[in-house]
């Protein structure tokens, strides 16, 4: 890979052998940066497309976890009701044991 001292020297080199304006021409050419580290408008297109894939997928999840918030309330409820019936239960039964003693 080229660093930013062996870009000078092919400029320099170019700017020699073709002037500075033609250089300068032929260095836009070459990225900054190490071919690997650009993206094509394909790769663009490809993430672009996994996004709308994770977008959808979260969209479900949604779905699932407002379901689940319906289950957990419905639960709740029922919960409720059989602690509040065995709190009566157990007063009465603890009434009678002390009305027995």
């Amino acid at each position: 890979m080229f660093n930013d001292e062996d870009r000078r020297e092919i400029f320099e080199a170019f700017e020699r052998a073709l002037g500075p304006g033609t250089a300068a021409k032929v260095m836009t050419v070459f990225p900054p940066v190490p071919w690997e580290d650009i993206a094509r408008r394909s790769d663009i297109a490809g993430v672009r497309g996994e996004i709308a894939e994770l977008r959808g997928e979260m969209r479900e999840l949604r779905g699932e976890i407002r379901e689940m918030r319906g289950e957990m309330k419905e639960q709740l409820a029922r919960m409720l009701v059989a602690n509040v019936g065995i709190a009566f239960g157990t007063a009465g039964l603890v009434l009678a044991a002390a009305k027995l003693a």
